[in-house]
């Protein structure tokens, strides 16, 4: 296999596994905070994470993760569909952290506790954009899987089950182990 197929299979295993890394740090990272006032009581801070909004996120950047595994492991047609499955999954993360920008204030207020119906205000920070670009990273890798992963090597050979025929036994020593189970040679 020459290095240039080799570097493509690199690429793309690599871009899947960091996009797949990027959503679950993303999805982990404080996403908004808010500073309320209580009627009657002291300000409040809420704050609230990536799975808090989206709580599928880190459920994708595992199943990214292990579908970098997939690509190593398959081959032929079955790697082509395997980067078909990456592409459709990181395209539906880049919706769910485009999607989840807009519904960091419904979070917030779901975090609200105590003091039901008092409106929270808020924005969310640069992390849905990290789990974004991350989720773009793993649709590059998938891209590049369907239009090269055919012609990629697949694992090697060493990995294969056993297909030779077991070494023939010494002749001397398979009369022996007749013996041994109770065999007459001379019968």
């Amino acid at each position: 296999m020459d290095v240039s197929r080799r570097a493509g299979l690199l690429r793309a295993v690599l871009s899947v596994v960091a996009g797949g890394g990027l959503v679950l740090l993303a999805s982990g990272r404080e996403w908004a905070h808010a500073r309320i006032r209580v009627p009657a009581g002291t300000p409040a801070t809420l704050h609230v994470v990536g799975h808090n909004v989206a709580a599928s996120l880190p459920a994708l950047g595992i199943a990214l993760a292990a579908l970098a595994v997939a690509i190593l492991a398959a081959s032929g047609v079955l790697r082509r569909i395997v980067g078909v499955v990456v592409v459709a999954l990181a395209a539906t993360t880049v919706g769910v952290s485009v999607t989840a920008a807009g519904q960091v204030a419904a979070a917030l207020e779901k975090r609200e506790v105590g003091a039901a119906g008092i409106a929270v205000h808020a924005s969310a920070n640069g992390w849905w954009v990290v789990a974004a670009l991350g989720a773009l990273l793993a649709v590059a890798g998938g891209l590049l899987t369907i239009a090269h992963g055919a012609r990629w090597q697949r694992l090697g050979t060493k990995y294969d089950a056993p297909t030779a025929a077991p070494r023939p036994k010494d002749p001397a020593m398979a009369a022996w182990e007749a013996l041994d189970r109770g065999e007459d040679p001379t019968a």
